[in-house]
């Protein structure tokens, strides 16, 4: 027997957690006749992992209808018991591995024991200031520019509610316990992903850039009750975004939903790392996202400027800069009313 028969690999389950999520955001968004269904089943059937991954990712976005249309449960008991055989198969580790598991339960527990795992605090940053918050569940959080939250982490549930501003959320993998934000009128389900919300005057956008997440919404008898009164097992989900989608949310609903190329989803989050990109939109989008890191006020004085488009790389709160390069390569004149107001005009 060679060495690499001898190597037991054992599954990545945070990688077909994942895994299972794509399945559901596509049963999701297509229905049952839109996806391959022997893929499906060959997936599914890989190992009792996919199974149960499955359905936990199922009942958290669609709802366990979905597994019945599939005719899904009619291969579950013979998938899991060829998990067992081949379980068995491998009984002549169960020695050595019952010596880690022991040591590795003393160390898990010590760790329960002395880690919180509950939470409740609130986070702010000023304008032109970014901070990093890790969370007592090992979640982080990068708060933007003028940005406030509110944490409430529990034994049983992990809330955040996104007060204003924008905030990206790198998700520590808890499937009993789901992460849920709440913006305005928006929220948004996670079980260990990233994502993006950003509160944007009355809508709220989010954008995923690891995972899948759930949008849900209130069931239409509670819209009496204070959306963060309904409990999170009665909430309806809307839709499910994968890596790439970003989708506004207005009153409830999803407004749209634009799936994005690497290059462009990089350049929307490149603000976590202090900096800001754009590539052809139009000046007034440009002046609104940098309006935000500075407390200048920046005006527009010709309607048919707002319409040109810009290019450019600026490092966050470093405004100046940016108005050099309007002036140097977009034929716009910089004026400096006062300290706390620029006037922007098509240079003559």
């Amino acid at each position: 027997m060679s060495k690499s028969e001898n190597i037991v690999e054992f599954p990545d389950l945070k990688a077909i957690e994942e895994e299972a999520a794509v399945w559901v955001a596509q049963l999701d968004s297509r229905g049952v006749s839109g996806i391959n269904q022997k893929e499906l089943d060959d997936w599914l059937n890989v190992s009792v992992h996919h199974l149960e991954a499955f359905e936990r990712m199922a009942a958290l976005w669609v709802g366990a209808d979905i597994l019945d249309a599939l005719n899904y449960k009619e291969g579950v008991e013979e998938a899991r018991k060829l998990s067992r055989r081949n379980l068995n198969a491998t009984r002549w580790i169960k020695g050595i591995a019952a010596t880690f598991v022991v040591a590795a339960s003393v160390m898990l527990a010590q760790y329960v024991n002395n880690a919180p795992t509950t939470q409740t605090a609130e986070f702010a940053t000023i304008i032109g200031e970014q901070k990093t918050i890790r969370l007592a569940d090992g979640s982080d959080v990068i708060l933007n520019t003028n940005s406030e939250i509110s944490i409430n982490l529990t034994d049983t549930r992990r809330e955040v509610v996104l007060l204003r501003g924008e905030a990206h959320f790198d998700v520590a993998h808890e499937p009993e316990r789901p992460f849920v934000v709440y913006a305005r009128d928006g929220i948004v389900k996670a079980v260990g992903t990233a994502f993006t919300v950003h509160l944007r005057r009355e809508k709220v956008e989010v954008t995923v850039s690891e995972g899948v997440v759930a949008i849900l919404s209130r069931p239409p008898d509670t819209v009496n009750v204070a959306i963060r009164d309904v409990e999170v097992d009665e909430l309806l989900p809307i839709a499910a975004l994968t890596v790439g989608e970003s989708a506004v949310i207005e009153e409830e609903a999803v407004e749209s939903v634009v799936r994005m190329s690497e290059d462009a989803l990089d350049r929307k989050l490149l603000w976590r790392g202090g900096f800001i990109a754009f590539a052809g939109e139009p000046l007034s989008t440009v002046v609104a996202d940098v309006s935000r890191y500075t407390d200048i006020l920046i005006e527009i004085d010709d309607p048919s400027l707002e319409t040109l488009p810009i290019g450019g790389y600026f490092k966050v709160g470093e405004v100046e800069d940016m108005f050099e390069s309007l002036e140097a390569s977009f034929g716009i004149t910089v004026t400096r009313i006062s300290p706390s107001r620029v006037l922007l005009s098509r240079t003559s």
